[in-house]
């Protein structure tokens, strides 16, 4: 085999490993929409059930630029989240709230919370979660008082957060509505993405073009003179 066909032998497999990827991501894709898609276009995680001791549970920080946010803007990409939440303890109510980390901080300062982390997630259905204990003795002034809070929602029942992204470092807090003690709830985090099945369907038409390609490159490549 010459030079030449070597190496439109390797080339023609990239080319065909990379249209695995693609339609293996948009058939991924297009699987996310049919089971995780609400009705409103959101992609939703499955219910993930909280149930502390703590006055609170925060998720770690989410960072986003100017430049991440006019990209993501322009894709049309997660430009919404929403939580949803209820309280598992019928004589409690709940309170869901997002704001910058350093107002978090600020109000959480000696009081007895705890951070989630989520270690593995698996199509949104959240398979291990860890806590990170942050030990005070201060009872916060109720969440529902306080201003600083950019988007916020709290009361019985089942309660919609809604929060469209800003730049910043921005964290998630979810808490009995009065600040109590013994956090008992379950949630379920939203993102809006945009056109995902036509990502999708673009992956998967994307794929299967470069296979096609692919595929015709490594013929050249092993066929006889």
């Amino acid at each position: 085999m010459s030079a030449g066909k070597i190496i439109l032998l390797v080339f023609g497999v990239i080319v065909v490993l990379i249209s695995f990827s693609l339609m293996a991501g948009g058939g991924a894709l297009i699987w996310a929409d049919a089971t995780h898609v609400d009705s409103e276009g959101f992609i939703k995680s499955d219910t993930i059930h909280i149930e502390r001791d703590s006055r609170a549970v925060v998720t770690g920080s989410i960072e986003i630029d100017e430049e991440a946010l006019r990209v993501l803007n322009w894709m049309g990409v997660i430009t919404v989240f929403e939580v949803e939440g209820r309280s598992n303890n019928p004589s409690k109510q709940i309170f869901i709230g997002v704001a910058d980390e350093s107002d978090v901080e600020t109000y959480l300062n000696n009081v007895d919370y705890d951070e989630i982390t989520f270690i593995d997630i698996d199509w949104l259905s959240f398979d291990e979660v860890t806590y990170t204990s942050h030990l005070g003795s201060s009872t916060p002034i109720a969440p529902t008082s306080q201003t600083f809070w950019a988007a916020s929602a709290h009361g019985a029942g089942t309660q919609t957060m809604g929060w469209e992204t800003e730049v910043g470092s921005h964290s998630i807090v979810l808490m009995n509505d009065d600040g109590s003690s013994g956090v008992d709830l379950s949630a379920v985090f939203k993102a809006k993405i945009p056109s995902i099945f036509g990502f999708g369907v673009g992956f998967l038409i994307g794929g299967i073009v470069l296979l096609i390609v692919g595929g015709f490159m490594v013929y050249l490549a092993v066929r006889r003179s």
